[in-house]
């Protein structure tokens, strides 16, 4: 029986050194098969793909982000400057529709003041002989001074919501109401003739005059005066606006001292 001793304590551990060189060796061999799987490398593929396209998309938002910035400081400069240009324009055309308004009832005062001066000298004129007359009045409404119009009652609940909603999405400005330069003049003529063929004549006259229209006979009948029978009647009228041709104006001269 032979006993065999080894002197050499490094020849195990270069065993073992070899041993795991063999393993990574085969471990590596592994790997490599592993990587040829089209699975895990379309995975691998996907996954980079992923991170490539959230890092373009971020980058994109941030541009577009700070694009967008910039332009809603701009749109705010712009809409400052432009609300104070709206205020003065607003407060021009007030003061303008304010002095329009002004110089439209200067103007209706003045078209106005001969109204009845015209049409009493024109009953005057047309007036035949023996005939006279008993009263001469306004039928219709008064005149209402002018820019004096009457307001309607004030709309209330869901009325009044809807044209607050229609006037603020129309944007429109508030308009100034109509003056009203000429308004309709009716009256009635009383009086008492002699003669029918003087009042057909009469009223033929009244209805040629360019201040009368609309001359309608409302009631005649036979009444006693100082113990005569005389025929009383009654007309009913309108004021015509006459062409401006046909009138003749002077300007009024006030001497200064």
């Amino acid at each position: 029986m032979q006993i065999q001793v080894n002197l050499l304590p490094g020849a195990r551990k270069g065993t073992s050194a070899k041993g795991k060189s063999l393993n990574v060796g085969a471990a590596l061999s592994g790997l490599s098969d592993k990587v040829r799987d089209p699975w895990l490398l379309g995975a691998a593929g996907a996954v980079v793909l992923s991170v490539a396209a959230v890092g373009l998309l971020f980058t994109t938002q941030q541009a577009s982000a700070t694009e967008l910035g910039h332009r809603l400081d701009k749109a705010v400069r712009d809409s400052t400057r432009l609300t104070n240009v709206l205020e003065a324009r607003r407060a021009v055309t007030a003061e303008r529709d304010s002095v329009q308004r002004q110089v439209q009832i200067i103007r209706t005062i003045d078209d106005n003041r001969y109204i009845w001066a015209h049409l009493l000298d024109e009953v005057s004129a047309a007036l035949p002989s023996y005939t006279w007359l008993v009263t001469l009045e306004q039928t219709s409404a008064p005149a209402l001074p002018p820019g004096a119009q009457p307001t309607a009652a004030p709309a209330t609940g869901k009325a009044a919501a809807k044209a607050a909603g229609k006037e603020k999405a129309s944007g429109a400005e508030a308009i100034q109401d109509t003056i009203v330069i000429h308004q309709p003049i009716a009256f009635r003529l009383t009086g008492q003739t002699v003669d029918m063929q003087a009042l057909t004549q009469f009223m033929k006259d009244l209805e040629a005059s360019p201040f009368v229209k609309n001359v309608m006979l409302m009631k005649s009948e036979i009444v006693v005066v100082d113990n005569k029978d005389i025929t009383q009647f009654q007309l009913e009228a309108e004021y015509e606006v006459a062409p401006k041709e046909m009138l003749t104006t002077e300007p009024l001269v006030v001497p200064v001292r």
